[in-house]
């Protein structure tokens, strides 16, 4: 098949603006081979699973990794699903492991690699065809807007090979031209304009709108991107479908569509824009914790984000994304931006990041991190909306980092399909909350979707003298007439104070749900435990209206990919007939004591205790160090307004007090 004249310019036309030469591309591997050699061993070794017909999905943003290889000995049948799960025939489709071929080919010149890619684009455009039934499996548009963008970029690498014919730039060129057409005809828009799906969608289609000449394409594209700006990103930079996972894939499309536009010579985005964008850059880079890894909120892997911090920080010129990225630019940038990007991102400044409280109001999400380094200590609170299905029931779940090393976890997501174990790591129990025991307060109605929408209340955050307040709500048990309410007193890293409330008339046990890294080690009597990891130790204790409350170490699923489950260890505490839990997780240094007590609440005026059902307080010694915690459990008020422990008194529900400086007045964070 030759190709025919408006082919043969559109095949000019990429190979001029977008194709790779052997000078450039020898520039590539030589940067990658010197800065990226582990990501040069897994494309070579994927490139070369490709060659034999094996598919193993395990590349760091394949959106549904594989744990098994499967291995067709004679034809491909691109309509495979591995055991039930059409997400593998989904992630087959999409393609990503042909950019491994064109990159293989860079990093050796072996005409091998573009031979396999020219069959193979051959072999699927002959062989799935756009049907009302392919349209369910390998032809949805979600992987027709991943694909094109994804072909692009292979025959970018491989476009100067001889192995590239006439016939195969046309069969390219033949099946973008069916990818543009279904993008462009997409009968979901309703859908496609409020999900992640329709921003990868409409980045392949702007994308293919340039390669084929098509203004209508393009112009169609950017309405649609520019309107999932408005719609889809909240205003602290978050995607509104509550997984960290999906948001840095709608993150990394943008990226992408700013990159295209730049090699067309388009400017898609108003500065309004370029600034939603950039909020969505900073969200990524305010949540990732010390291992610059995203947290596994909703659906979400244990995935680095440093490399779309790098690519981010080259696109829109910003010295802040570098702090927060890779020294140098990161493998994948530099095969799409070349060795003039390379040296633009090494002359770009990193810029100065401060430690701190970051605040994500509108998505319910608070940082707090002790530095910018490896061995930070990094503390995670989320009680936002829903999202989308992507979301889980994780109100009032915390994460927490200690020198570096994961204390406590989100458990993942393992799966989608309709299975136990999708349902069970959706639960509330899977993740650090607390529950009325034994009852979930959104039950799942399917792998998607819920039998209610509990609502969450609007947080409260205040960082004063050093110590830092988290307050969320929601209202999960109300039909039962119960709303739960989490209070969190953080003493810099070494004291983390975690006290549920349950208003209204409890009658069973109330319990919360603590599950660790793998690292960790857990050892617990009935009301203490002692936890060591590699690189810290904390001792736990709990307790219900003063008195110590029931520990009970288990196991837990985790699921740091998908398709990928293993163990971990998990606590639950519990308490029968009462309102209140407070737990308080205190890191020690080696060889050092701590002591945990409960002390009743005094108040200033009548000298007399409070009742421990109003009111708890909690002396806490580290080594030499002491500190005061009271958590009053009403409103201050009624004669019942000037409250405190061991002489130090304040006009607040949740105080706190070094003893060691022997205060006049404790800390209020809430009055």
């Amino acid at each position: 098949m030759a190709l025919n004249e408006r082919q043969r310019r559109q095949w000019n036309r990429f190979k001029e603006k977008m194709a790779a030469g052997a000078a450039v591309k020898e520039q590539c591997a030589r940067l990658c081979r010197e800065y990226w050699p582990d990501d040069c061993r897994r494309t070579m070794k994927t490139a070369d699973e490709v060659l034999e017909h094996t598919f193993l999905f395990q590349l760091p943003w394949d959106m549904e990794q594989t744990q098994e290889p499967v291995h067709f000995s004679e034809k491909i049948d691109w309509n495979y699903t591995l055991h039930d799960d059409p997400e593998f025939a989904y992630q087959m489709n999409r393609h990503r492991y042909w950019i491994c071929l064109g990159q293989a080919y860079g990093l050796t010149g072996d005409e091998v690699y573009v031979k396999e890619l020219a069959y193979q684009i051959q072999d699927w455009v002959q062989n799935v065809p756009w049907t009302d039934e392919s349209a369910k499996l390998t032809w949805r548009t979600l992987e027709a807007g991943l694909r094109a963008d994804y072909w692009v970029r292979a025959m970018a690498l491989c476009a100067d090979s001889p192995a590239v014919t006439e016939d195969v730039a046309a069969r390219f060129l033949e099946g973008l031209e069916v990818h543009a057409k279904r993008l462009y005809e997409n009968p979901n828009t309703g859908f496609s304009k409020k999900s992640n799906w329709g921003i990868m969608e409409y980045t392949g289609l702007y994308l293919l709108g340039f390669i084929l000449e098509n203004e209508a394409y393009v112009e169609n594209a950017q309405r649609y991107l520019k309107n999932g700006l408005h719609t889809q990103v909240m205003d602290d930079g978050m995607h509104w479908e509550a997984s960290t996972m999906y948001h840095n894939e709608v993150f990394m499309a943008y990226l992408e569509v700013l990159r295209i536009g730049d090699i067309w010579n388009d400017s898609p985005f108003t500065k309004e824009e370029l600034g939603i964008i950039e909020n969505m850059a900073f969200g990524t880079l305010g949540l990732k914790n010390p291992a610059g890894r995203q947290p596994m909120t909703g659906d979400s892997d244990d995935t680095d984000v440093r490399d779309l911090l790098s690519q981010a920080a080259l696109i829109l010129k910003n010295s802040r994304l570098k702090a927060g990225a890779f020294r140098h630019l990161d493998y994948e940038s530099i095969w799409m931006f070349g060795s003039q990007g390379f040296e633009e991102y090494q002359n770009l400044e990193a810029g100065e990041l401060k430690a701190g409280l970051m605040e994500f109001p509108q998505s319910g999400q608070v940082v707090i991190r002790s530095s910018w380094e490896e061995n930070a200590g990094w503390l995670y609170f989320i009680n936002g909306p829903l999202g989308g299905g992507h979301g889980h029931q994780d109100k009032l779940h915390i994460g927490l980092w200690l020198n570096g090393e994961e204390v406590l976890t989100d458990s993942g997501r393992y799966t989608y399909t309709d299975t136990a174990e999708r349902y069970e790591l959706k639960k509330a129990r899977a993740h650090n909350v607390p529950m009325i025991k034994g009852q979930e307060y959104a039950e799942s109605k399917d792998t998607w979707t819920y039998y209610g929408l509990p609502q969450c209340y609007p947080n409260q955050v205040c960082k004063k003298d050093g110590y830092l307040f988290i307050e969320g709500a929601h209202g999960g048990y109300e039909a039962q007439g119960i709303v739960v309410r989490r209070r969190i007193v953080a003493v810099d890293f070494d004291i983390l104070a975690v006290s549920d409330t349950f208003f209204g008339n409890v009658t069973g046990e109330i319990v919360q749900m603590f599950h660790f890294g793998e690292t960790i080690r857990l050892s617990a009597t009935e009301n203490r435990a002692e936890g060591k990891g590699n690189k810290t130790s904390f001792v736990m204790q709990s307790f219900s209206e003063g008195k110590a409350a029931s520990m009970e170490k288990d196991t837990a699923m985790i699921s740091r990919h998908y398709n990928q489950l293993e163990e971990t260890v998990s606590l639950s505490v519990s308490q029968k007939d009462t309102k209140t839990l407070t737990t308080i997780l205190v890191s020690r240094q080696e060889g050092g004591t701590v002591e945990i007590t409960p002390e009743p609440v005094l108040n200033a005026v009548s000298g007399q205790a409070m009742s421990p059902q109003d009111a708890e307080g909690y002396i806490i010694q580290v080594g030499k160090r002491k500190t005061g915690v009271v958590f009053l459990h009403h409103e201050v008020g009624n004669g019942v307004d000037y409250n405190g422990i061991e002489g130090v008194y304040g006009l607040g529900r949740t105080m706190v007090c070094d003893l060691n400086k022997k205060p006049e007045s404790m800390t209020v964070l809430q009055w």
